[in-house]
């Protein structure tokens, strides 16, 4: 048994037991049979149950952020589109799927998963509007980009990269298109 496990061991954990076991399987047991430690080392870190998951909703609220700023330092839309279809690779997909599920039952999670659907619209739709040159569909291009992760995510478990990495290619092509005069 660890004497010692730190906040981002919890968090990892719950990424797991997420992306293997889905939402309803995330509780205080299943994360302390995961990294084999007691409530206590829990208590340490947390209030209690809400406060974890407010803590878990931030972290991964953060790797969103951090994937948005690393692909807004980007100057080139065209290079940021590429670099936000590779790092769509680095996201927990399977975790994903039961973070969305688990947003329909918690306000909590619902508001969390709005900002993060909220802050990749809107690098997406940035990046459209600099490569075309328009805000005419900009909207409506965005939402469709991330609805082919999103559906996609839902679509097929586990989670086929490839795939996905096949359709935005796709969608980055068709925005190449309508940048052409």
């Amino acid at each position: 048994m660890p004497l010692y496990v730190t906040r981002e061991q919890y968090f990892t954990a719950a990424i797991e037991i997420l992306s293997e076991q889905g939402f309803r399987r995330l509780k205080m047991t299943a994360l302390h049979q995961r990294l084999g430690v007691s409530s206590g080392s829990f208590y340490h870190y947390f209030k209690n149950w809400p406060d974890f998951v407010a803590a878990f909703l931030a972290y991964w609220t953060a790797h969103t952020n951090q994937i948005a700023e690393k692909a807004g330092a980007t100057p080139d839309p065209f290079d940021r589109l590429e670099l936000l279809r590779a790092l769509t690779r680095t996201v927990p997909h399977d975790a994903e799927v039961a973070i969305r599920t688990w947003s329909a039952m918690d306000p909590m999670v619902a508001a969390a998963q709005r900002d993060v659907d909220r802050r990749r619209l809107d690098i997406i739709r940035t990046s459209v509007v600099e490569a075309t040159g328009s805000e005419r569909d900009a909207d409506r291009l965005a939402e469709l980009g991330l609805s082919m992760i999103v559906g996609w995510q839902q679509l097929r478990q586990p989670f086929d990269p490839e795939a996905m990495d096949w359709m935005l290619t796709r969608f980055i092509e068709m925005v190449t298109q309508l940048a052409e005069p």
